[in-house]
């Protein structure tokens, strides 16, 4: 026979385990009102029942993700706020967590990142693509995104540099190389006040990539609309009035170049009949 004190713990973990499993279904309930509220946008319900259902439940990882897209649907996009500022913050942090147990949710870690840019948090985006290449060395999505980074950030060399990586990776594919081209002008153009040395280096570090590019494709329409723009910017730190002209010169030929693809593109489209 059982003695006395087995018997009351039995009975203990036999309470304790029913609780348990009650609070369990009632989670559950709690979850799919949460879902509720969620589709009829009525978000700050649908936050209060995922945060109820993981009190009942902290065991269930899952509702990190919930809680963290409820927190970005409230966040409004743009507002220097402090309430959407924690917004956006608090859905950082339960991406975060939810992510550390369901890496390879693809979905969750497109809106991670889209909150990280959305605070300009340039850098956490950049150690998160870093992050997958250290699984995945030859992701060229990852490679490609943090350029991107590196560019929007306003560091162009780190951006060249990894865009050169995908480059390598892809050595018959014109697209990272104008990307490069792509970046520069823009870099140049809006920025007019950066060092006449440094906006020189990166306007020729964009002409070369495209040049790469146009090897690799002469009619890249893309291509060769940065060539002309990229000339125009050369033409404007240029301070030999024959170069300056050489340099426009330059820009009307790849211009001319870029009209004439277009024209023939849209010769060989063929017109949508009527009522098709």
């Amino acid at each position: 026979m059982r003695s006395p004190r087995a018997v009351v713990a039995a009975l203990v973990l036999l309470a304790v385990a029913g609780a348990s499993g009650c609070n369990k279904i009632k989670s559950r309930q709690e979850i799919k009102k949460g879902n509720e509220f969620f589709k009829a946008t009525q978000y700050q319900q649908a936050l209060a029942s995922y945060q109820e259902a993981q009190r009942l439940d902290p065991g269930e990882k899952r509702l990190e993700k919930f809680v963290g897209e409820t927190y970005m649907a409230l966040y409004q996009p743009g507002s220097k706020h402090q309430k959407d500022l924690d917004f956006a913050n608090n859905a950082i942090k339960h991406l975060q967590t939810y992510l550390a147990d369901y890496p390879n949710d693809k979905k969750v870690r497109e809106f991670l990142v889209s909150m990280y840019l959305a605070q300009d948090r340039y850098d956490d985006a950049i150690g998160f693509y870093q992050e997958l290449l250290k699984n995945n060395p030859n992701d060229v999505k990852a490679m490609t995104s943090v350029a991107a980074m590196y560019f929007k950030k306003g560091d162009f060399q780190k951006g060249l540099e990894w865009e050169q990586k995908r480059a390598a990776l892809e050595p018959k594919n014109p697209e990272p190389y104008v990307m490069v081209g792509v970046q520069a002008w823009d870099r140049s153009y809006h920025y007019p006040d950066i060092p006449p040395d440094v906006r020189g280096k990166i306007i020729a570090d964009g002409m070369d990539a495209l040049q790469t590019a146009l090897k690799l494709k002469p009619d890249n329409f893309d291509a060769l609309t940065y060539m002309n723009l990229l000339y125009r910017e050369k033409a404007k730190i240029e301070t030999d009035d024959l170069k300056k002209q050489e340099d426009v010169a330059a820009a009307d030929k790849y211009r001319e170049q870029a009209l004439e693809l277009r024209k023939k593109s849209l010769a060989t489209t063929p017109t949508p009949e009527p009522g098709k």
